[in-house]
């Protein structure tokens, strides 16, 4: 079933792709603008184009959330949490690293986390209700990354921590309650 609830943006998901894909457009153009007005902004085409290719993955992989979690309200909210989370922790890895600099291989352990969710997203066959599990496992994750971290005595900042576990933990109960609407939820 992929009905699309009334409420936000109405009834057609079409407004949700172009709010999605023109919000891409948008965020690719700061970078553009700063470069062009501000010295210090130092990128380079390579910079450019993997900045490019992660708004490119992100809102594809917004459309398949879409298409197969179904069009709720609730799977578009949880979609637009969970797909933001990630882009956000892939950008400040790469950009300044999360455990010390960006060089740091501790620093791969979060893309294996992002990768780990995505591999359970595509073995959950993108249903609202598989959704809500994976999430909440990487919310787990999340949290005893953080919490190995601190044991090990490595820098990191545990607000990190909390914040990531709240977007994932914040999108499952958001894909908890699409999978609800479409009578997927059975716990």
């Amino acid at each position: 079933m992929n009905t699309f609830s009334k409420g936000l943006l109405g009834a057609d998901p079409a407004a949700w792709r172009k709010l999605v894909w023109g919000g891409a457009a948008a965020v690719m153009a700061i970078p553009v603008t700063l470069r062009l007005t501000v010295a210090e902004m130092a990128w380079d085409g390579f910079d450019f184009a993997v900045f490019g290719a992660m708004l490119l993955l992100a809102g594809l992989a917004f459309e398949l959330v879409l298409r197969f979690a179904g069009a709720s309200i609730w799977s578009v909210l949880a979609a637009l949490l969970s797909i933001g989370g990630a882009f956000v922790m892939v950008m400040a890895n790469l950009a300044v690293g999360i455990v010390g600099k960006e060089g740091n291989p501790i620093n791969l352990v979060f893309f294996a986390l992002l990768g780990a969710g995505a591999l359970g997203a595509l073995a959950v066959r993108l249903r609202a209700a598989g959704l809500a599990r994976v999430l909440t496992t990487m919310a787990a994750g999340q949290a005893l990354l953080g919490i190995s971290l601190a044991l090990c005595g490595i820098a990191y900042l545990p607000v990190f921590t909390a914040v990531f576990v709240a977007i994932w933990l914040g999108s499952a109960a958001l894909f908890r309650q699409a999978a609800r609407q479409v009578g997927q939820w059975t716990a």
